[in-house]
């Protein structure tokens, strides 16, 4: 990453708590706009796979902070569609016009027979932790592994692994 440019990557629970929302938002909101107060020159993007919950909410606010929006897919939009509920598709499909690039992330690790979903999850979770300067995650702070190695603290511990400064915000 350039000097001038900075990338804030996002993980977090697709389900957030409602009761939790406005003081996420305020966290949220709080934090963006001490990052663009710590670096103001630098053209701050951020990393969001745009699935329902946090990666919506903080694709969202970084908009309206003029982020710049950076899209790594797990897989094709049409296929990645499939695991959203209409509202959320909505959203999505409106966030990925705001973007100023969308992509489907290459797989770093060898696909396994047979393959699952979680997979290619787990390759756009690794993409972001490997892409960005601060991970931003919206998390409940319990260490809890998936079978398949693609959730939230999967991707918080591969960001620690890459030398990732992690901040957190608790659902």
């Amino acid at each position: 990453m350039s000097k001038n440019s900075l990338t804030i990557g996002i993980t977090g629970h697709r389900n957030l708590p409602p009761k939790s929302l406005p003081s996420i938002q305020q966290e949220l909101k709080s934090f963006y706009e001490k990052i663009k107060q710590q670096h103001p020159t630098a053209e701050i993007s951020v990393l969001s796979s745009l699935a329902a919950g946090a990666d919506t909410l903080c694709a969202k606010a970084a908009l309206e902070m003029g982020f710049r929006l950076i899209v790594p897919l797990p897989m094709e939009v049409q296929e990645y569609r499939k695991d959203f509920s209409a509202e959320a598709a909505t959203e999505f499909d409106c966030l990925l016009t705001k973007a100023d690039q969308v992509f489907v992330v290459a797989p770093e690790e060898p696909k396994p027979e047979p393959c699952e979903r979680g997979f290619y999850y787990r390759q756009a979770g690794i993409y972001v932790a490997k892409h960005c300067d601060i991970l931003l995650a919206i998390w409940d702070g319990v260490g809890k592994e998936t079978p398949d190695g693609a959730g939230t603290y999967e991707t918080i511990k591969l960001a620690w692994e890459y030398g990732v400064n992690v901040k957190q915000i608790k659902t």
